[in-house]
């Protein structure tokens, strides 16, 4: 594969706007010459020379734009804030027509690349973050805009996934809402139904700003918590991953108090994440969001199943992988990791002499030493299914004995597998079988024996992390940041923007 272009190059000059030729278009000594000896106007500290002059030299070093394109690729860089960008506005006040010109290419390709992987690299910020970006070609990029546009260049280069495009109409929206935000709640008490207080006429308005219906009826107290209230605060709560009991409580407040500025950073820091993804285009795959502790089986690009699911603790976190499940173990031994056998058996296992045999456990020889198995059964830790994705992280999906946990809101638990709601009648629609309908799992499960049922097809399985993400009926959802993925992307984001306008103070057009 080759190497991809990395341009973290362009100053922020809001207020230069991409200025036409309107003279002759520079000579091609004239643009060589920018590339070769002239401290260019256009970049930063780590612009990548060599990319423009190859591309350049391609072509003889002719002009590439004309006032056609130069307006077109303006007209595409106005509209850079709809996608969540901002800062890719090229410096080229004062600039003669040859530094003009390469700016121009620099700045085409600084949003090119923006849109098609992103402005940050996550494996540079993140240690458990395991897929590739997008490859990126910029000599194609530009054959492309020199045969299409600018325009339909660009356009082919954002993730064409739906649910991007919803999360862009989101942003248009909460920006409309950022513009005056919304008043800070504030009660002294838990409210529910049937409650009067001078706070729920502040809590309908609140509410009705996002789009809950809050209005009481006809002639009713609005100050009185009603029922339709109560649903609409359940809705919230539910968008929210907030335990959806319809009274607002400490939680639920601090909800509605986070600013619709904070709303729209939370939007903007997931469609960098989606443009940083390799694009998804199996049809049949599992996602799995571990922000929202959910995941989705989509069938033909439907979906087919939605599950609660535990993902990692805050300690433990799952990672941001891709994998393939191929197989449904049935009755799974638990091989218990060397790292839980030392920091959480061994210490029960000192305070009860019967741990070990009270949990099923034994040890194995292995080709290394003893390894700690807990025998299949019903309290296995991984319950009666596992879902196979061989990885090198040791990932996987699988059941729990202990179902009450789906209830919880908050389902960070694990240590870093990702436990399944439902597991039986996941296993029969990832097995497709006839041969294997849910009643021959549930036999194979009341056997104890432990199966390996081989998938008729293989299924993609993506682990992914979204805190904000947009409902096929236009609700907007969001989840707490709680692996630190969003913060660490926003101060990923403002050191490249300090650098650009480092860099932007620090070059002066030149003459060539």
């Amino acid at each position: 594969m080759r190497p991809f272009l990395v341009l973290a190059i362009l100053p922020l000059a809001l207020a230069a706007p991409i200025r036409t030729f309107a003279a002759a278009p520079p000579d091609p000594a004239a643009i060589e010459a920018v590339l070769q000896h002239q401290s260019p106007t256009f970049g930063g500290p780590t612009l990548d020379r060599d990319a423009l002059t190859r591309i350049y030299r391609k072509r003889d070093f002719a002009p590439l734009w004309d006032d056609a394109r130069a307006e077109a690729l303006r007209r595409a860089l106005d509209e850079a804030p709809s996608q969540g960008i901002d800062d890719v506005e090229p410096e080229l006040a004062g600039a003669s027509p040859a530094s003009r010109e390469v700016a121009l290419t620099a700045a085409f390709l600084d949003y090119a690349l923006a849109l098609a992987r992103g402005r940050v690299v996550p494996k540079l910020i993140e240690r458990d973050w395991y897929l590739d970006m997008p490859y990126f070609d910029p000599d194609g990029l530009v054959d492309a805009m020199l045969a299409k546009g600018v325009g339909p260049a660009l356009a082919a280069l954002p993730p064409p996934d739906a649910r991007y495009q919803a999360l862009r109409t989101a942003l248009e929206r909460y920006r409309g809402l950022a513009k005056t935000g919304w008043p800070e709640l504030r009660t002294s008490r838990t409210l529910r139904q049937g409650d009067k207080d001078g706070a729920v006429v502040a809590l309908r308005q609140r509410l009705a700003l996002e789009g809950y219906r809050t209005a009481p009826p006809p002639g009713s107290d609005p100050q009185i918590f009603d029922k339709g209230l109560a649903s609409a605060v359940a809705q919230f709560q539910a968008s929210h991953g907030l335990a959806s009991d319809g009274m607002l409580g400490k939680a639920t407040l601090a909800a509605l108090n986070i600013p619709a500025s904070a709303r729209v950073l939370q939007i903007e820091l997931n469609l960098e994440r989606w443009r940083a993804l390799p694009r998804i285009t199996a049809a049949t795959r599992i996602e799995v969001n571990a922000a929202a502790a959910t995941a989705v089986l989509y069938e033909d690009g439907t979906s087919a199943k939605a599950m609660r699911v535990i993902v990692g603790t805050v300690r433990h976190p799952t990672p941001v992988f891709r994998t393939t499940m191929i197989s449904v173990l049935i009755n799974p031994p638990w091989n218990v990791p060397n790292s839980i056998l030392k920091n959480e058996i061994m210490p029960k296992l000192k305070r009860d002499p019967d741990y070990l045999a009270r949990g099923n456990y034994v040890f194995r020889d292995a080709e290394r030493g003893q390894r700690l198995v807990q025998l299949p059964g019903p309290g296995n830790a991984l319950g009666q299914l596992k879902f196979e994705m061989p990885n090198s992280l040791d990932v996987y999906m699988h059941d729990t004995p202990d179902r009450r946990l789906f209830a919880l809101p908050r389902r960070t638990l694990s240590h870093g597998c990702v436990r399944v709601d439902d597991p039986r009648d996941l296993a029969r629609r990832v097995i497709n079988s006839e041969s294997w309908p849910e009643t021959a799992i549930d036999q194979a499960i009341a056997s104890g024996e432990t199966r390996r049922v081989a998938l008729k097809q293989a299924i993609p399985v993506y682990v992914l992390y979204w805190t904000a993400f947009a409902d096929p009926d236009g609700t907007v959802e969001f989840r707490d940041d709680l692996y630190g993925r969003d913060k660490r992307l926003a101060e990923a984001l403002a050191a490249r923007t300090a650098r650009l306008r480092l860099s932007a103070g620090a070059t002066t057009p030149g003459a060539c």
